[in-house]
This record gives C-alpha cells, sequence and structure tokens, in this order.
C-alpha cells in the first residue's frame, strides 16, 4: 500500500513523539529519584567542605585585595611624583638650551625685590653674597639677563600649581636665586620677603641645590613643614643644567604641596579600624592616617626597622629595599595584615594596615552564609520533587492527547503550501513575471514564496535602474571634478619674488578633494603669516571643514594678532570653529608669523607633525621644538602657547602633514619622521625650493612604490634670505 506525504508525517511524528516522551518520562522520573537521594548526601558533604573553602577564599582574597590596593595607590603616588620629575626635566633642558646659546636670546631684566614689589606668580631675581660683594662683571650681568627668557615657562608651568603655596626656582652658579612664586592666600598683595632672604640668600648652600648637583639628574627631596600649609608639608624635586661645555650652570627646582598624596593615603585604610602610611628609605614614618606608639609617626627620625616587634621590624626592611607583599605584623599590641608596594621614583614605600580581626571576621561570616544556603537548597530541593511528580502525572495524559491532534494538523498544514507553491512556481518559469505567490506558513516554505516574488519584482526593476544609477554615477562625478577645481583655487599659488624671503608649497589630495590645505598673507609690511593644517578624514567633509578653518584662521591673524598675540589668535580661532561642529571634526595646525627685519619667528603648534628646522651655519637639518597644544575643533576655551625662535639669513623652515610620514608602501610600512629627517640632512637644502620639494616628494614616492596614495600630502618651504 502506497501512503502520500500527509500519512507518512502523520505516523512518523505521532510515533516519534510517543515514543520519545515515553522513554524520557521514565528516564526523567528514575534520575529524580535518584538524583533526590545522592543530592541528600552531596549536600552534607558540600556544605561542611563548601563553607571551609569559603572561609580560606574570602581570606585569600581579601588579602590579594590590600596587597592590590596597595599597588594602585603606590603607582598613583609615584604617578604624581612623575608629572613633577617630568616638569623640571623640561625646565632643566629648557635651562640648557638657553646657558648654550645665548646669542639667540635677547636680554631680558626681571624683578629686584630690593626695589620692586613681587607680585603672586611673578618672577623675581635675588643675586648672592659674592655678586653684592664683588659687583657684577659684563660677563655675569650678559649671563644673568639671558636667563631671564626663562621667566616665560616658569610662570605658565607655576600656574599649573597655584591653587596651594609653591614655587619654581632656579639657583645660579655665580649664587643667583630667579623664582616664580605662588601665595594664593594674598593674591593681590605683594609677597613679603625678609631680609635674609633679598641680601643673603645662596641657593648654592640649599640641600636642593647640593642633591642635584651630587645626582647629575632630578632627585627628589624630603619634606618640609610651611606656615601657610597646616598639618599638610612640602616636597619637591631638583636637577642640573648644563652650559654649552657641559659643565653644570646652575640647578632648577619645584617645591609643591603635598596635600593630594596625603588625602590620597587618608582615604586609602579598609574599615573602621584599618590606617595607611608613608615610608621614606630610612625607615621613618613620613605621615600617617593615624597616630600609633609603635610607628610613632608623629615624631621625626624614628627608624621603625629598630622596632624591637620583630615582625614590624622586618616588614620596615622590606619597605626600605623597595619589595611588595602582604604580612602579618603586631602594633601596639594587636595583631595586622600590612600590605605595602615601593614607589620607586622616590625611594619611599606605601603601606594600608587591616586588624586581623576584621578579615577574620568576614571570612566567618561568608562561611556561615554559605552553610545556610545549603541547608535552603536541600530542603526546596524535597520540596520541588514532591510536586513534580504530581504534575508530571497530569501533564502525561494531557500531552498523549495534544500530541496526536497536533501530529495530525502538522501533517496537513506542511502539505498544503507545497502544492500552492508549485503551481506558482511552474507559472513564474512560463515567463508570467507580476505572478504573486500568496502563501503565509510562517516557516521555510513562506520564506521561499517570498523570495520568489522578491525575485521576479529584482527582475522586473533591474534594467530600469541601471540606466538611472549610471547616469547618477556620471553626475557625482562632475560635480567631485568641480569640487576639486573649486579646493585648488583656494590655495595660493602666486608665491612672491622677494629680496627677503622665499616659499613654496604643494598639495596633492588621497581622494578628488581633501582636508590638507596650507596658507600664506602678509599681516603687514614686515610680518608674514604662514599656516599648514590637516582636518581628520577625507573627501568632501574634510574639505568643507576645511574651508572654514582657512577662513577662520586668516580673519583672527589678519584682525588680531597685533593686538593679541598668536596664542589667543589660535584659541579665538578654536572658540569659532567648535561652535556648531556637531561632528566633532577637527583640524591639526600649525602656524607661525615670521618678522621680515630681524627674522624672530612667532609660532604655536595645535597637535601638528614638528616642522624641520635648517639652519644654514651649520648646513644641519633637525626638527622644531615644538610644545603638546590640542587640536582646533572638538573643545572650545582651551588655552595655546605660543613659541619663538630666531632665523638666521639662509635658514629654511619645511612644514608638512602626516601624509608624508606616514606615507605606507605595499607592506603597509610608514615612512616615518625618521626618514624624513635623515633625508633632510641628506640632500641640498641651498637648492632652490622647488627642486627641494621635488626631492621629498621623490623620496617619499620611492618608499610607497607601487601602493595607492592612503592620505592628503602637504609640503610647505620658506627661507628666510
Amino acid at each position: 500500500m502506497k501512503w502520500n506525504i500527509q500519512k507518512r508525517l502523520l505516523v512518523l511524528v505521532l510515533a516519534a513523539g510517543i515514543l520519545s516522551f515515553l522513554a524520557m518520562s521514565g528516564l526523567s522520573f528514575y534520575g529524580m529519584n535518584v538524583t533526590r537521594h545522592e543530592m541528600k548526601d552531596l549536600g552534607d558533604e558540600l556544605g561542611k567542605a563548601g563553607a571551609n573553602f569559603t572561609e580560606t577564599l574570602v581570606t585569600y582574597q581579601i588579602k590579594q585585595t590590600l596587597g592590590e590596593l596597595a599597588e594602585s595607590r603606590a603607582d598613583f603616588i609615584e604617578q604624581k611624583l612623575d608629572f613633577i620629575r617630568s616638569d623640571i626635566e623640561i625646565l632643566s633642558r629648557t635651562m640648557t638650551k638657553i646657558a648654550s646659546n645665548p646669542n639667540d636670546y635677547k636680554p631680558i631684566k626681571l624683578i629686584n625685590p630690593q626695589v620692586e614689589p613681587v607680585y603672586n606668580i611673578q618672577t623675581y631675581m635675588t643675586y648672592g653674597p659674592e655678586i653684592k660683594r664683588d659687583g657684577l662683571t659684563p660677563e655675569v650681568e650678559r649671563e644673568l639677563a639671558i636667563i631671564g627668557n626663562i621667566h616665560i615657562l616658569l610662570e605658565p608651568l607655576e600656574r599649573l600649581f597655584s591653587e596651594y603655596t609653591s614655587s619654581v626656582y632656579i639657583g645660579t652658579k655665580h649664587g643667583c636665586f630667579i623664582c616664580c612664586p605662588s601665595f594664593p592666600d594674598k593674591p593681590n598683595e605683594p609677597k613679603p620677603f625678609t631680609e635674609s632672604e633679598i641680601f643673603d640668600y645662596d641657593p648654592r648652600t640649599r640641600p636642593w641645590y647640593k642633591l642635584a648637583v651630587s645626582a647629575n639628574g632630578p632627585a627628589f627631596f624630603d619634606l618640609y613643614t610651611h606656615a601657610n600649609l597646616g598639618k599638610y608639608q612640602r616636597f619637591g624635586c631638583s636637577a642640573p643644567y648644563y652650559d654649552r661645555n657641559g659643565n653644570i650652570a646652575g640647578v632648577v627646582g619645584m617645591d609643591v604641596p603635598n596635600i593630594d598624596i596625603y588625602k590620597s593615603i587618608d582615604d586609602t585604610a579598609v574599615g573602621e579600624n584599618g590606617f595607611s602610611l608613608v615610608m621614606n628609605k630610612n625607615g621613618e614614618i613620613i605621615f600617617a592616617s593615624r597616630e600609633s606608639d609603635d610607628l610613632r609617626s608623629n615624631e621625626n627620625k624614628y627608624d621603625v626597622r629598630t622596632n624591637p616587634q620583630e615582625s614590624l621590624a622586618d616588614a620596615a626592611k622590606k619597605m626600605v629595599d623597595g619589595e611588595n607583599g602582604i604580612l602579618p605584623v603586631i602594633v601596639d599590641g594587636e595583631e595586622y595584615f600590612i600590605a605595602f608596594a615601593p614607589m620607586k621614583s622616590i625611594g619611599w614605600s606605601f603601606a594600608t594596615l587591616t586588624p586581623r580581626k576584621d578579615i577574620v571576621a568576614a571570612a566567618e561570616d561568608s562561611r556561615k552564609y554559605f552553610l545556610a544556603q545549603i541547608d535552603g537548597f536541600t530542603s526546596r530541593l524535597q520540596n520541588e520533587y514532591l510536586f513534580v511528580t504530581f504534575l508530571a502525572a497530569l501533564i502525561v495524559m494531557g500531552l498523549l492527547y495534544l500530541l496526536f491532534t497536533a501530529s495530525n494538523n502538522l501533517s496537513r498544514r506542511l502539505v498544503r503550501p507545497i502544492h500552492v507553491l508549485s503551481d506558482g512556481v511552474r507559472e513564474i518559469a512560463q515567463g508570467n513575471l507580476d505572478k504573486k505567490l500568496d502563501i503565509h506558513t510562517g516557516d521555510e516554505i513562506e520564506h521561499l514564496a517570498t523570495c520568489f516574488n522578491a525575485m521576479t519584482y529584482e527582475l522586473k526593476n533591474y534594467m530600469a535602474n541601471l540606466t538611472k544609477v549610471t547616469a547618477e554615477k556620471e553626475r557625482i562625478a562632475t560635480e567631485l571634478d568641480v569640487a576639486a577645481d573649486i579646493q585648488r583655487g583656494m590655495l595660493p599659488k602666486d608665491f612672491p619674488a622677494r629680496e627677503d624671503v622665499e616659499l613654496l608649497a604643494t598639495m596633492t589630495p588621497a581622494k578628488e578633494v581633501g582636508g590638507d590645505f596650507y596658507d600664506f598673507y602678509f599681516i603687514d609690511e614686515t610680518h608674514l603669516a604662514i599656516t599648514v593644517a590637516d582636518v581628520s578624514g577625507k573627501g568632501i567633509s574634510a574639505a568643507l571643514f576645511m574651508v572654514n578653518a582657512k577662513t577662520v584662521l586668516k580673519n583672527f591673524a589678519v584682525s588680531t594678532l597685533n593686538r593679541d598675540g598668536l596664542a589667543e589668535v589660535v584659541a579665538a580661532a578654536n572658540d569659532k570653529l567648535c561652535a556648531n561642529n556637531d561632528a566633532m571634526m577637527f583640524v591639526t595646525v600649525f602656524i607661525g608669523v615670521l618678522d621680515l627685519q630681524t627674522g624672530e619667528f612667532v609660532y604655536v603648534n595645535a597637535g601638528h607633525n614638528p616642522p624641520v628646522i635648517y639652519r644654514a651655519e651649520t648646513n644641519h637639518c633637525d626638527f622644531l621644538d615644538v610644545k603638546k597644544n590640542f587640536v582646533l575643533g572638538p573643545m572650545d576655551e582651551i588655552p595655546f602657547v605660543e613659541q619663538r625662535i630666531t632665523f638666521k639669513r639662509g635658514d629654511l623652515i619645511f612644514l608638512y602633514t602626516d601624509g608624508v610620514t606616514e606615507a605606507l608602501n605595499v607592506a603597509d610600512e610608514e615612512y616615518l619622521p625618521e626618514r624624513l629627517i635623515n633625508f633632510m640632512n641628506s640632500t641640498d637644502c641651498r637648492a632652490d625650493l622647488q627642486t627641494l620639494l621635488k626631492n621629498v616628494r621623490g623620496d617619499v614616492s620611492k618608499h610607497v612604490g607601487d601602493a595607492e596614495q592612503s592620505d592628503d600630502i602637504t609640503m610647505f618651504a620658506l627661507r628666510f634670505k
């Protein structure tokens, strides 16, 4: 006897369902019964073992947490110290540059507190006893006047710490003292000086000066008290600077309050009875969040390593040796766990102490909680077993009836749409593309019918859409060509032929239009402004933002430069670009103004690549020193720092965008700044600018090879003649 598909499905589904259901019901009942007995026995054993394990695990985790807390807090404090050391290193390098190249700077006269008042964040200079006794020689007077240029760096640096009483200062080998102090308690009143501070202060005798000379590099000095800081103290860092012969010409230094570090330590203690402390390299407690008889943190010059309590003395030795770890100790007769970690920059060590009883109490609470959960689980399991057994008996009968009914209906529903589908497909195959299959089964058959309907629709519309898409592509290509012509027309092409300056620039976009741009214009008859910038991204959006940035920068430079200075021009342009910048686009900018009479070059670098400066006197190229200013566009009200250098006749500056240094070859290897500076030093920088730019672009092309250009490439060269 032959059965159709419907009968076969009915018998197959019904037989499989009944057999599977009966097999699973039997196995489930047997398994539930076995599981009930096994879980009861296992629950008793697991409860005891788990409680003990939980107690051990909680104790271990608390200790690990204490260790990680000590390390993170020590790292936090060390980061604070690294910031100070970085500032001192910058100040030392700047002073070395000034002392090594005095002819590059103009004399600056600083405030003399003997005859002028000194206000908050103002730089002053006092003379050492030897100079007052023997008088200033012309050489020393010239040297001190040149050193006065450092006030441009001292005052912005001091503003970083101006919330509290602090100072940044310099002591010279001649005994002179240059200082920029902050005293926020009375910012509008002049600084009060003692007689000895003005007439007798010799920095060469101070510990900070001797420490830096002895270390021949950056060194931190210990804390000392200050009347304006209350319970807090001050500490600092000093470093030597050098003359052109490599000899120590003086020492730069900075001292700041330890308020942030003290509060950080005070907030680290774990629990009500825990506390934290910092120990120096001599085993002395510098400060602690709680007083202790054994630690005697309120007494100076007490070495904890000599404490009669061996566990505490041993922990102190490990802290002084720069180790980290967790040890049991006894402090004031009570057991503690001490977790400590080193601060390698200054040779201190941070520690947090937690009473042992607090850790034991937490572990015991976890043990009791685990046992209670096991007891509750066993009771709930017994009740659930009885309920499930009764419910299963009721469900079996109902499911058998539903299985038979559902199997019969399912077989009919599966077969009916198959017939409809086969008839519709046959008609479509005969060429009737307007035929629509109306099948709503909610399964793969309905999806197949939908696909057939979509196929006929796509076939009908394909030819019509093809012509429309082709025309649209041609229109877009035409508009992009026009946009590229407009962008090229906005960039200056007529480079002036002058006897005092020579300049040339090129811009090659990666797409039809790009985000790079360059510009130059005269502010007045003797001041020439130049700009090179790179907008984030490429294409139409970058080109539109480029137009806005170029216009805003030029407008502010022409209208406000002589009044506000270049840094304020860039800040004002940034605020203007931030307005309505919902796309959060940004632009990196290098802008400078050259005085064609004196050769002085004032510049601001807003996140751009450092330019290459060529000195004709030495026939050598190097990267120009640029400050790390923020880019323009994403955030308003940001301050910018302007810098100055002096060009001599024949000197040249070469500006570029990251399309040069980040040009990729087929192996995805970048051209890199190192290759650029090496090539600049190997090529003839005295050649005309067209030849120079051609040579640089040729070296970039040699590196890129057959790879596609990955970014806009802009180059700008200016020679002061």
